[in-house]
């Protein structure tokens, strides 16, 4: 029988809570979401991803690795999992795929494509999560560096492109993603930076 820790119960129930209202606010507005560019790859997609980090979150909190199925499993993953680079590797092949013009394009015409979208973000939200946990700061940087560099790529491949990449959005829109991916190419490593200043400052010393 799986054993829930008595330790934070309230975490658990307010993560879950947090996951399932980001899920189902995702699906539920999610022609909203996908009518622009900007707001669908910027917007919708990493919120999806966040749904699947607070499900990990909640997983975590409730401690099911202590139990004897949980626990089962939770080492069998692990295994796999070492230093968190599948993990890591599979979130970042997943939140890339959804830069791709053709992709965006696929979910707005294909309910297969646009399920595949939410299972596989919701997937790799909780893998990042527990991914992230167990990553070395070298591995966090080198993933989160590969993703930046990849991001502000695509974003001035968006602005510079004289013409639509995608059918169904215009190219203004386009623009404003691409300045969107580059600002967020920027930002997220400088967020990094300033969560895990002292274990960077305690790494460069040693």
């Amino acid at each position: 029988m799986m054993r829930f820790s008595k330790l934070y119960p309230w975490r658990t129930t307010l993560y879950g809570l947090l996951s399932a209202m980001l899920f189902f606010t995702a699906a539920w507005a999610n022609s909203w979401f996908t009518q622009y560019m900007s707001v669908h790859m910027l917007v919708h997609i990493p919120w999806i991803m966040a749904s699947g980090v607070f499900a990990g979150l909640a997983l975590s909190a409730a401690e099911i690795s202590r139990s004897y199925v949980g626990g089962a499993m939770y080492h069998g993953y692990g295994f796999f999992n070492k230093y968190g680079v599948p993990g890591l590797l599979f979130a970042s092949f997943a939140a890339g795929y959804w830069m791709i013009p053709k992709a965006l394009d696929d979910v707005l015409v294909s309910h297969t494509m646009q399920l595949l979208k939410f299972v596989v973000l919701f997937v790799a939200g909780m893998v990042l999560v527990e991914s992230w946990r167990r990553a070395h700061l070298v591995i966090k940087l080198f993933f989160l560096g590969n993703f930046s560099w990849m991001a502000a790529i695509v974003g001035m491949l968006y602005q510079d492109e004289p013409v639509r990449l995608c059918n169904f959005y215009l190219q203004s829109d386009q623009e404003i993603a691409g300045i969107g991916l580059v600002i967020m190419a920027i930002a997220l490593p400088l967020l990094w930076l300033l969560t895990e200043v002292r274990a960077v400052l305690h790494y460069l010393k040693q």
